[in-house]
């Protein structure tokens, strides 16, 4: 009960003063940016929602949760986080660099995709979408933060998004119209966008490995076929695991916060499943990339995102 109440008391609270859900940088979302410098204006805009590069610090928040519970100093931390200005919080919140820079690569190479497209990007207007909130029944923080986000958006101009994780895309494009009047983005998914485009070229030197569907792509927003028919344009392989498409195997994320011990049981599962298939997985999750990769650590298997298999192919078609 105490783990409970202070998960959800994080939550809330850093979301409140900070708009994310855990301990961060206050330009965590779009610091990747700096280097890309995409433009700021466009008919299309890509939105982050911020979940790739908040993966590294929802870990290291889980860990730090881990550590004050196994010296019983939990309801410690839950007064703590009441009360602890965002900078103080931040500090005991470190994730490694390596995976911080792994994230914003990621995001990068997402943008470097879409860029043939002039795809823009609305910089402080891309933020967190509330993803987690929503996910743990915080309805009345959720739809506070999501009319936030949204009216920044429209402020900034945006009508329509490219987004690019599975729990981000089912927020703004299936979730958030429920819970803001006039909702009135157009939204798709990346992988959406390259699967129908014809003047993004795409080439892989993967050669082959086994697909990993994200739950909330491939139960609730219908993205199976996209993935798959992106990586044949590329020469990628994907070998199918005994349960896939709308019947994939979940890579246990969503119980993180609360029930670690879980969570790591259902991601060690999962890989069984995974790399009796190949040694070499292919998610489009932040999420299932962080479970999937701690449970892979020492194995020999190597877990990736789908924009770090994918090339972009210059010259004429």
């Amino acid at each position: 009960m105490a783990r409970l109440k202070l998960y959800l008391t994080l939550l809330k609270t850093t979301v409140e003063k900070t708009g994310l859900p855990v301990p961060a940088p206050g330009d965590v979302v779009y610091r990747w940016a700096y280097r890309e410098e995409p433009p700021r204006r466009g008919r299309i805009y890509l939105f982050t929602g911020g979940l790739y590069q908040l993966a590294p610090y929802i870990r290291a928040t889980v860990r730090l949760m881990e550590r004050l519970e196994s010296l019983g100093l939990l309801e410690l931390g839950l007064r703590a986080s009441k009360i602890l200005p965002a900078g103080l919080a931040r500090l005991a919140v470190r994730p490694p660099a390596s995976k911080i820079r792994r994230a914003e690569s990621i995001v990068a190479r997402i943008y470097g995709l879409l860029k043939p497209l002039g795809v823009a990007y609305p910089y402080e207007a891309d933020a967190y979408s509330g993803a987690i909130l929503y996910e743990n029944g915080l309805e009345s923080s959720f739809e506070r933060h999501i009319n936030r986000v949204y009216r920044r958006l429209r402020e900034a101009g945006v009508e329509r998004i490219v987004t690019i994780d599975p729990h981000t895309t089912h927020i703004m494009r299936s979730v958030a119209p429920k819970y803001v009047d006039g909702y009135s983005l157009e939204v798709e998914s990346y992988l959406e966008v390259l699967d129908r485009s014809g003047e993004v070229r795409l080439g892989s030197r993967l050669g082959e490995a086994v697909i990993h569907d994200p739950c909330y792509y491939a139960r609730f927003e219908g993205v199976i076929g996209e993935p798959r028919r992106i990586a044949e344009r590329a020469g990628l392989r994907l070998k199918e695991p005994p349960r896939s498409g709308r019947m994939t195997y979940c890579c246990g994320g969503p119980v993180e916060g609360l029930m670690p011990s879980l969570a790591k049981r259902i991601a060690r599962a999962r890989l069984q499943e995974l790399e009796g298939v190949s040694r070499k997985i292919v998610v489009a999750c932040p999420i299932c990339m962080i479970n999937l990769g701690d449970a892979a650590e020492g194995r020999g298997v190597e877990v990736l995102d789908m924009s770090e298999a994918l090339e972009p192919v210059s010259g004429p078609g």
